[in-house]
């Protein structure tokens, strides 16, 4: 089982926090964010429940599919780096993967808009300061899906106003 580096923040609040500083992730960063990541599945569900309709709860958990996949692709980034297997944690063992009851709304869907682009900035920051190409290349990937996030939250937007 995966556990969270010692140092880890409380909150996820605090956690995104400290990972939104980090220029050239160490191995413990890159283990928060695969608990980050996995947390999201858990997240995105959670908002989908409050969905005002199919389309926007659709798009949704497209994102927090993903966001699980992302927490996968930096398991592989920790094994290229350091053949230690680091797989993502199960909800319900993730000090992140916690409901937040927030319902859907324009002003989250726009938080989300600016999150999943700043994510996006994030992994390109990442990737240019590892020197593995092979990892660089997995933290990239999670870069692009960032942003096909944020364009998700901006279609659920449009589906708001409709």
């Amino acid at each position: 089982m995966s556990r969270l580096p010692a140092s880890a923040p409380d909150s996820v609040g605090a956690a995104f926090a400290h990972i939104n500083a980090v220029v050239s992730p160490t191995i413990d960063d890159l283990k928060l964010m695969v608990f980050l990541e996995a947390s999201g599945l858990t997240a995105y569900e959670d908002l989908a429940r409050s969905a005002p309709n199919a389309a926007i709860g659709d798009l949704l958990r497209a994102n927090g599919r993903e966001e699980l996949a992302h927490a996968h692709r930096l398991s592989k980034v920790i094994r290229q780096l350091t053949g230690e297997d680091f797989p993502p944690p199960d909800a319900g063992v993730n000090p992140y993967a916690t409901p937040s009851g927030r319902a859907v709304d324009r002003q989250i869907l726009e938080y989300l808009v600016a999150a999943e682009t700043g994510g996006n900035d994030l992994y390109e920051i990442w990737a240019s300061h590892t020197a593995d190409a092979e990892a660089a290349a997995l933290l990239r990937q999670n870069g692009k899906e960032e942003i096909r996030h944020a364009e998700r939250a901006a279609q659920a937007i449009a589906l708001l106003d409709a």
